[in-house]
């Protein structure tokens, strides 16, 4: 009950925070907001504050940040070759999951958060596609390309397409996305690793 209740404190904590941050930056760059500016809107401790973030990046971009904390959990989802439709790797979800994310990317467009933004979910993408790689396929060393590669050729052209979205205005739907990626990424891979896939 005790742990219940404490768990139920920092979640409200962390959202005020976030809160904070996000009422902010619809004011001023994200460069110029300060901690002392987090938590004077917030209207929290500054101990509070690094009980919970270890600097307004990690607010923004952390595990447990405004754009990070839901990315990277149920994204990237690798399947095993279906019958019907062939698909081996599917971005999808990570296109839904920059979607719902769209109102932060747009506050900070022209920021130079958007650079520390990128950087974070080409590090959560390739995580995960890495994951995933090691999970579902058995890519021996003597594999003509090393698993290493796909996992950097799969999470890099992600990150290029995801790219060209946002800067698009986002014009495609998500599974008109992942169609762009099978149809560009995923033939070159396909043929390496269609017989190793567990």
């Amino acid at each position: 009950m005790e742990r219940e209740k404490k768990d139920r404190r920092t979640r409200k904590t962390r959202q005020i925070l976030r809160s904070a941050l996000l009422a902010l930056l619809k004011e001023k760059r994200y460069e110029d907001i300060s901690v002392q500016d987090i938590i004077e809107r917030a209207d929290v401790a500054r101990s509070t504050f690094y009980v919970h973030y270890v600097d307004k990046d990690d607010l923004l971009m952390g595990r447990q940040g405004i754009f990070a904390s839901n990315l990277g959990h149920e994204a990237g989802s690798m399947a095993r070759v279906d019958e019907k439709d062939h698909v081996i790797f599917s971005s999808r979800d990570w296109f839904y999951h920059i979607q719902a994310q769209n109102h932060i990317l747009t506050l900070i467009a022209r920021d130079p958060a958007m650079d520390l933004a990128m950087k974070t979910l080409h590090g959560i993408i390739q995580r995960d596609v890495q994951e995933k790689v090691q999970q579902r396929l058995k890519i021996g060393e003597d594999a003509v390309v090393p698993s290493s590669l796909i996992v950097d050729y799969l999470s890099g052209s992600l990150m290029v397409l995801l790219k060209w979205w946002l800067r698009e205005g986002m014009p495609y739907t998500p599974e008109q996305m992942d169609e762009f990626f099978q149809q560009l990424v995923m033939p070159g891979v396909s043929s390496i690793i269609e017989n190793r896939i567990t």
